[in-house]
């Protein structure tokens, strides 16, 4: 049966490989740096950049994603050939702060030189906004082309409860930056790179489900919340806001997957109905199966072959598959699918079925894609 999510939680001791919690963020991206040649590092703003981005942004389209930390490999692990062409990290959990944005896209822009623009791309989550929208009006008041595409893509808030405030966002815009880049690469413009990014968030949505919650590393050993005995949460956030409800006992995994595929298809629900399946005709979905932390590949590929069925069973084909720890909270125990409606055969619009495929399938330069 279900249960209603618990304000009060038991706590138990978790620990953190980390020195000092205010250097981790440094650390972590410049053991990246170290072992990647084409990643380059500002430790000043935390800014994860092309080593090639002084001669691509001449003459391309350059995109930038951030988040708070925590998050790993979101987006550092996404920067470079025919994927970002930089990332910013805030703290843990925690945006980037406004001059940090505003430094990417000075690096982004060649300086006394027309550009072709930069793409900036987060989850739907307010400081992230208000932080890049500070940042974005200093920008455009000093002359730099930026446009900017916030993505809410978690299907557990529902149309009543986002409000205007809209769905968080967890990894449907790492789908999306997926083509979006690949398309920045091979030389498109702004208007077409945001119109594609902004095209894909409206087809696509996750659900997530979490074992436990999640530590900040604010110390080596520090506490977190538990939930239940024989419980899980369905829909909990990447920050462990509250998800749609606790389930207890278990379901088997058949059952659980039953249901979260349901929350991302069903489009007759007016609440969630965010992915605009059509009636009564068959339809193709790229599928990523998101770690949440510590899942493991072989739990994911299990969950895979069980969604794959699913979708199946509706008449839904997944045409592609990745998974791995893409979007991740911490070490936190859980997994996601997020579903993204490819384009009708024939669809007359921003991106052709046949112009999909082939930029997902591109190859790319990064430390963490899994291809």
């Amino acid at each position: 049966m279900a249960a209603e999510t618990q304000t009060k939680q038991a706590t138990k001791e978790t620990f953190h490989f980390i020195n000092d919690p205010a250097d981790a963020i440094n650390e972590a991206a410049i053991g990246l740096t170290e072992h990647n040649p084409n990643l380059s590092y500002s430790p000043t703003h935390k800014i994860v950049y092309r080593s090639d981005l002084d001669t691509f942004r001449t003459d391309h389209v350059t995109t930038i994603g951030f988040a708070g930390g925590g998050h790993e490999p979101m987006f550092s692990g996404f920067v470079g050939r025919s994927f970002l062409s930089c990332s910013v990290s805030g703290n843990i959990f925690a945006s980037p702060t406004a001059a940090q944005i505003f430094s990417a896209i000075q690096l982004c822009q060649p300086p006394n030189t027309p550009s072709k623009g930069t793409l900036i791309v987060c989850g739907n989550y307010t400081g992230d906004i208000l932080n890049a929208g500070l940042a974005i009006t200093r920008a455009s008041a000093a002359g730099y082309k930026v446009r900017f595409i916030p993505i809410g893509d978690d299907v557990a808030v529902g149309k009543k409860k986002g409000g205007k405030v809209g769905r968080r966002g967890l990894s449907g815009h790492v789908v999306g930056l997926k083509i979006a880049c690949a398309l920045a690469d091979e030389g498109e413009s702004l208007e077409r790179v945001g119109d594609v990014m902004e095209y894909i968030a409206a087809n696509s949505g996750t659900i997530a489900v979490a074992f436990d919650r999640v530590a900040l590393p604010n110390n080596i050993i520090t506490e977190i919340q538990t939930l239940p005995p024989a419980t899980i949460e369905l829909g909990l956030g990447c920050h462990g806001e509250p998800g749609l409800r606790q389930i207890s006992p278990v379901p088997s995994p058949e059952a659980l997957t039953k249901e979260m595929v349901k929350l991302l298809t069903d489009t007759s629900d007016p609440d969630r109905g965010f992915i605009p399946f059509p009636n009564h005709s068959k339809s193709e979905v790229v599928l990523l199966v998101n770690s949440s932390g510590s899942t493991s590949d072989e739990v994911l590929a299990r969950f895979s072959e069980l969604a794959i069925a699913e979708l199946e069973s509706q008449e839904i084909t997944v045409r592609r598959l990745t998974l791995g720890p893409m979007v991740t909270s911490l070490k936190q125990s859980g997994f996601g699918f997020t579903v993204w409606r490819l384009p009708e055969v024939g669809e007359n619009g921003v991106l052709s079925r046949e112009e999909a495929l082939k930029y997902w399938d591109m190859k790319v330069e990064t430390a963490a894609w899994r291809q």
